[in-house]
């Protein structure tokens, strides 16, 4: 997958200066998600002609990797479903690519994991983002950043993997959320 072409949608965005919560009435329109379930063995066919991959979730990110598919960017926490999920450590032990930690609450998109995606997206190299907390908003980030042509792969808990294209329509409506997110003190 190549990370040349399109730069970074992160200066299109208003950057906040505080962490951003995600207010309760919003949770029901993101749990739906914004991408198409996809199966395992659509994932050669569904996934062609991606300028970037970005896998966000432990399932997501381990399928992905057991299937010879290479994200340029992973987000994950080592748990799933509530509970620690050790396999993905293991692939991700030999995994090539920089290894960066940042914290994240639930139900939050900090400043700190806004600033790693946007360094993340612009390396040329695989980034590793571990999150401490929770990861699952950082899909709606990356569908706010990413370079557009590219495919954001994460999980819906209990239909399976979510595949969503980035364009602009894409980019605008994830931006459209986090623009909506309360920011906290």
């Amino acid at each position: 997958m190549s990370t040349e072409s399109s730069p970074s949608r992160f200066g299109r965005l208003k950057r906040p200066k505080r962490s951003l919560r995600l207010p309760i009435h919003m949770r029901e329109q993101l749990s739906t998600g914004l991408g198409t379930i996809v199966g395992v063995d659509e994932l050669s066919k569904e996934l062609k002609g991606c300028e970037m991959l970005i896998a966000v979730g432990d399932m997501v990110s381990f399928t992905l990797l057991d299937n010879g598919f290479a994200p340029d960017l992973i987000v994950y926490d080592l748990m799933t479903e509530r509970r620690t999920y050790t396999p993905l450590a293991e692939k991700l032990d030999r995994y090539e690519g920089v290894h960066v930690r940042v914290e994240n609450p639930a139900g939050q998109i900090t400043v700190e994991l806004m600033n790693e995606l946007s360094a993340a997206l612009k390396r040329d190299v695989p980034t590793k983002l571990q999150v401490e907390g929770e990861e699952d908003l950082a899909a709606l980030a990356c569908a706010a950043m990413a370079p557009l042509g590219s495919c954001l792969m994460y999980g819906i808990p209990g239909q399976g993997m979510a595949l969503l294209r980035i364009d602009e329509r894409s980019a605008g409506q994830a931006t459209g959320f986090i623009e909506a997110m309360e920011e906290l003190d």
